[in-house]
């Protein structure tokens, strides 16, 4: 079922007022299709990433995270990464571009795999608030 453009909106404008964004790692929204393309058997960072900032732009303690389904044809870490941030409408939109710690997904697949790739986490933010997360990949 289709998803409106007002509970878009609205879900943006609430999660913008917990203080929580994801990142989408300092791409043009060109090349933000939702598939990460990686090399197979390389280390690869994905763009999503996930941070908190303050109402004055600070960074807070980023969020942490579970792996809830793991990729089939490789393995997740999770780092840390310097990113900027997204919100987007809202009352934290004067943060969007400013850079903060994020929490970061590094991806590597079989050494000889090819094809599609997947994993879903659970993202923890300071505030208690959770949300979930899926990472598509494209192995070439």
């Amino acid at each position: 079922m289709p998803v409106s453009r007002q509970a878009v909106v609205a879900s943006a404008l609430f999660c913008a007022m917990l203080g929580g964004c994801v990142t989408a790692g300092g791409r043009a929204s060109s090349e933000t299709d939702g598939v990460d393309r990686v090399v197979a058997g390389e280390p690869t960072f994905l763009r999503q990433t996930y941070m908190t900032m303050d109402e004055r732009c600070r960074p807070l303690k980023r969020p942490t995270a579970v792996l809830t389904q793991p990729p089939q044809h490789g393995m997740v870490k999770m780092a840390t990464r310097h990113a900027k941030a997204v919100y987007g409408p809202g009352p934290q939109a004067h943060c969007d571009g400013k850079v903060g710690a994020s929490l970061a997904f590094e991806y590597t697949s079989r050494p000889g795999y090819r094809g599609p790739d997947s994993f879903e986490v659970r993202v923890r933010y300071g505030n208690g608030e959770m949300r979930p997360g899926r990472f598509d990949v494209e192995i070439r």
